[in-house]
């Protein structure tokens, strides 16, 4: 395989969108769909939709923060509430290192809201802050609130995965991860989406499934549980769905494989993160540039070894034709040796 023609493969992204709209809809409601789109913003719609205009112009995070802190003041229980507090907690702790105004606003804020699903986005900002700040019993204690006073989803319960191993709250991201697994099942996710296909409710439980065990095993491992780290990995593997060039869509082989690197075992570690390696994260090349250089004591022979490998992993794009919006039809084998984007499109 050529260079040139490895590159051309390298740079195929295959990327599917979801339709915004799930629930049918009658054909004859087009005109009323047209009708409510021109009508007039709400009072509170237009003052995002004009301050977000602003932020977009300024680059200054003190502009940003006073214009997240100006809304939320006139409206704080609104559907932008979570978006401006998140705003605002980005640039208060990245890039103005003033957590505690962030506090001040959060909370604040929180007083004011009395939406149900405004309080749980505003009650998720202040969890982003407790992690960022290293608050682990705030953010525990956090989490368990959220859970007595709203009925959270899974896409909750993995985001506090995700901000507990942030953190370093491993107690937290394993109990996380068992709440989650409530969810991951064919009739969880068709309780939530009942017009998905059973099908695609299948994978996308078992998806939950292998996200929650990579979360939990990542967890069990810095809790110093070894064993029960491995066989939590283990215990997902046949439940991971890949990607053309062999990257699963779950961190369970980048989590295993520095699960192994920890536990002195380098090349079953490099053997786990050479895909993600590969063709997917910079954790998991970082990951496996530590694993090499641990099993041959410098990184010596690195990139030709991934050069390598890259050659061995590498899949030719399956051959297809499209129409385009003309009614022309495209051949792939038209752009060999060009940069081709593939996108998937659902329209509602």
């Amino acid at each position: 395989m050529t260079q040139r023609t490895w590159t051309w493969l390298l740079c195929v992204a295959l990327v599917t969108t979801w339709g915004c709209g799930k629930a049918d809809r009658p054909a004859d409601d087009a005109s009323t769909v047209a009708d409510a789109a021109t009508e007039e913003l709400s009072e509170v719609d237009q003052a995002a939709e004009e301050t977000w205009a602003i932020w977009e112009e300024t680059e200054d995070p003190e502009v940003k923060v006073g214009l997240a802190r100006d809304f939320l003041e006139r409206y704080p229980d609104s559907d932008h509430t979570g978006d401006f507090l998140g705003s605002a907690v980005y640039h208060f702790t990245e890039s103005l290192d003033r957590p505690d105004e962030a506090y001040e606003l959060v909370e604040a804020t929180l007083s004011k809201v009395e939406d149900a699903d405004t309080r749980l986005d505003a009650q998720m900002q202040l969890a982003v802050l407790h992690s960022k700040t290293e608050r682990l019993e705030e953010l525990s204690t956090l989490a368990d609130t959220m859970a007595e006073e709203h009925s959270i989803q899974f896409t909750d319960h993995l985001r506090l995965m995700e901000l507990g191993i942030e953190a370093g709250a491993w107690n937290l991201v394993v109990e996380q991860a068992e709440a989650g697994l409530a969810f991951a099942s064919t009739q969880a996710f068709k309780a939530q989406w009942p017009d998905e296909s059973d099908e695609y409710a299948a994978r996308a439980g078992q998806r939950r499934s292998v996200y929650c065990m990579a979360y939990k095993g990542w967890a069990q491992e810095n809790l110093g549980q070894h064993e029960a780290a491995l066989a939590t990995f283990s215990g997902a593997d046949d439940d991971t769905t890949y990607s053309l060039l062999g990257v699963d869509d779950t961190p369970l082989h980048l989590y295993w494989g520095k699960t192994l690197l920890l536990q002195g075992e380098p090349d079953a570690a490099m053997a786990k993160l050479t895909a993600e390696a590969l063709f997917g994260s910079k954790e998991a090349k970082e990951s496996f540039a530590e694993a090499w250089t641990a099993a041959h004591d410098s990184d010596d022979g690195l990139e030709e070894r991934l050069w390598a490998l890259r050659q061995e992993y590498a899949k030719p794009l399956p051959q297809f034709a499209l129409p385009n919006y003309e009614g022309e039809t495209f051949e792939s084998t038209e752009f060999i040796g060009d940069v081709m984007l593939v996108a998937a499109w659902n329209p509602t």
